[in-house]
């Protein structure tokens, strides 16, 4: 595996920094994955620093992006986040394949507006991470969430911890999939897993290339 700092412009013209975990040349599979952090986070810090490296180890290059509000305890630019997203697309994009989008916490509503914020079609598979927890501290943007989820399309994987007392996970989880009506959303409960799925790195990863396996010819 070869890691390769990157920084990218976004369309209205922020930079964002990441770094790009290659897998090894007779293991690649022709799909990308672009990981985005939730509040507080960055790209070399929590999931988005210790999964991409498991998920390019099996085989799936993994593109771990800075959003605009990197390290921020509150959220800013929600409507925004649409270019950053775009921005890791795109770059992923140009190695050819398909392009897989991966969010942790507060990012994972970024990834169920993309479509309706973007226009774009690209992405076809989506993964959320802890997903819901915004509704409790945000309400309206978690009302922008559902009202944004019919413009998803294609297949969905929600992994939520089953521990994590943080969130109402099978709820949130199940308000999505009603919600989302012209995608396919699939929930799995990581046993033992809490909000950022703490010794549980191993399985949160085999449950990700799992579900990229299945759903692979869909």
């Amino acid at each position: 595996m070869a890691i390769e700092l990157v920084t990218l412009k976004t369309a209205d013209g922020i930079e964002l920094d990441g770094a790009m975990y290659r897998a090894a040349p007779v293991q690649q599979r022709p799909v990308g994955i672009v990981m985005v952090h939730g509040l507080t986070w960055n790209f070399y810090r929590g999931p988005s620093r210790w999964l991409p490296p498991l998920l390019a180890a099996a085989g799936f290059p993994c593109l771990s992006l800075n959003m605009r509000d990197h390290d921020l305890s509150e959220p800013k630019d929600f409507a925004l986040a649409h270019h950053d997203l775009r921005a890791g697309l795109d770059h992923l994009a140009g190695d050819g394949g398909e392009v897989v989008l991966l969010a942790h916490g507060f990012a994972c509503n970024k990834l169920v507006c993309y479509a309706a914020a973007s226009g774009d079609a690209r992405p076809r598979r989506q993964i959320l991470t802890t997903f819901g927890a915004v509704k409790a501290y945000r309400p309206e943007i978690w009302s922008a969430v559902i009202d944004a989820a019919p413009l998803m399309r294609g297949e969905a994987l929600v992994v939520q911890g089953a521990a994590d007392t943080l969130i109402e996970a099978r709820e949130r989880a199940a308000e999505l999939t009603e919600a989302a009506t012209a995608a396919r959303v699939e929930t799995q409960l990581l046993e033992g897993g809490n909000h950022y799925f703490d010794q549980r790195h191993d399985e949160l990863a085999a449950a990700i290339v799992g579900w990229l396996g299945r759903t692979a010819a869909t």
